[in-house]
């Protein structure tokens, strides 16, 4: 069986040289993606195999050349910063994150933020997965990072830079189209706020020896596609979704399952799968958790879907005030951190009766696609979004709703 990096013995790790951050050196012997090419020749078709070579020798010839930029510029300081500031791009930080538009009246935001992270995720894992490249080797590079989990990935595409551009060039969006319902003030720090989260996750991403030029550039290619997808396509699939009755559930379901079910399989230990398989529940519990709002809100027509969007979930500071927008918040992210805490266990009781449970490799990705696994980790994330979507049943029950009583304007 391979090692794997969390192996990495302790007794090493409390001896590098940077304390704010794990600094992974010699990491190539268990990285996934560097076992010999005839390896993956074995195991691979032609014309995987092929993409992987072609690719893997541009890797290879930016590796002495990254290697000797982080060397130069590198110090404690941007150590601290670029390993914290990789964290906006976790699985955590949008599982906690992308609620809260929703809950403060930004829905149609919070939507096409979740199609363009989820897609994006997905469609970076599965490359990783097809084309099996390494990370930049280490050394010459140090891999500096917060999470081994993360490091334990292939390194192209970079899922994080398909994040960065993808959420950038939304919101740029959004605050182009909304720039006269907000002070001059706001949308300048948006702006720059958006532009220091896009600059510290894909230059991070090279200085933290995570990636390399060709990963990074994949990657954006990703997040551009993404944007454009949804940017161009989001009003056809949003009324296919809402418009086809009872038929929409099981479309929603069909199609979902279906890029879990065609994910292709890596060939090294890689937990690209488990990410995507997070943000496809994520995806799936929105669409239904929508499809049953809307249902219930028939005499709204879909003529203008930002003001639907409003009606389900209302927001106004001035209604609600500083505290109790407060209030909204904690209890809306408590509910999901308990949803989390107690799903995962309550759902692999459930069904583990009627799914399979044998357990026929370590790596989620190599495991059969009706696993309970993989349908507990949907379910977990579905239900994620779903209470995301109709938490504000919960906020009328606290007496945390907005009432619908102002002028439209109010609630953008």
């Amino acid at each position: 069986m391979q090692v794997r990096a969390h192996n990495i013995p302790q007794t090493h790790l409390e001896t590098l040289p940077v304390p704010v951050a794990k600094d992974l050196s010699h990491t190539s012997s268990v990285d996934a993606g560097c076992r010999p090419s005839e390896y993956y020749r074995s195991r691979l078709s032609p014309v995987r195999f092929a993409s992987r070579q072609l690719i893997l020798s541009l890797v290879e010839k930016e590796t002495e050349p990254l290697g000797r930029w982080q060397a130069k510029v590198r110090t404690p300081l941007l150590d601290t910063y670029f390993s914290l500031t990789a964290t906006l791009g976790s699985h955590t930080f949008y599982v906690l994150m992308l609620p809260i538009p929703v809950w403060f009246g930004y829905f149609k935001l919070a939507r096409d933020l979740v199609f363009i992270l989820g897609f994006g995720i997905y469609f970076s894992g599965l490359l990783k997965d097809y084309l099996c490249l390494p990370r930049p080797r280490s050394p010459p590079l140090h891999r500096i990072t917060r999470s081994h989990y993360t490091a334990q990935e292939y390194g192209c595409p970079s899922s994080h830079s398909a994040n960065a551009i993808s959420v950038t060039l939304t919101l740029a969006t959004y605050w182009y189209h909304y720039s006269d319902t907000h002070s001059k003030l706001f949308n300048t720090v948006s702006i720059i706020l958006s532009m220091i989260y896009f600059v510290s996750l894909v230059l991070g991403r090279l200085y933290c020896g995570m990636h390399g030029f060709v990963d990074v550039g994949s990657g954006l290619l990703i997040g551009i596609s993404c944007f454009l997808i949804r940017h161009l396509s989001s009003d056809i699939w949003d009324h296919i979704v809402f418009e086809t009755g009872w038929f929409s559930p099981v479309l929603v379901l069909l199609f979902y399952y279906s890029l879990i079910y065609f994910h292709v399989k890596p060939i090294d230990d890689c937990p690209c799968f488990e990410d995507s398989v997070a943000f496809v529940g994520v995806l799936t519990g929105m669409e239904l958790g929508q499809w049953a709002l809307f249902q219930n809100s028939k005499a709204i027509t879909l003529e203008d879907f930002d003001f639907r969007y409003k009606v389900i979930v209302p927001f106004s500071w001035s209604y609600l005030g500083p505290l109790f927008t407060l209030a909204r918040l904690v209890v809306g992210v408590s509910t999901i951190v308990i949803w989390k805490a107690i799903s995962k266990p309550l759902l692999t009781r459930l069904l583990s009766p009627i799914t399979p449970q044998r357990i026929s490799h370590h790596c989620k990705a190599l495991q059969s696609r009706t696993h309970v696994y993989i349908f507990v980790r949907l379910a977990v994330y579905a239900g994620i979004s779903t209470l995301t979507v109709w938490m504000n049943a919960l906020f009328t029950l606290f007496g945390l709703d907005s009432s619908l009583s102002g002028p439209l304007d109010k609630y953008t």
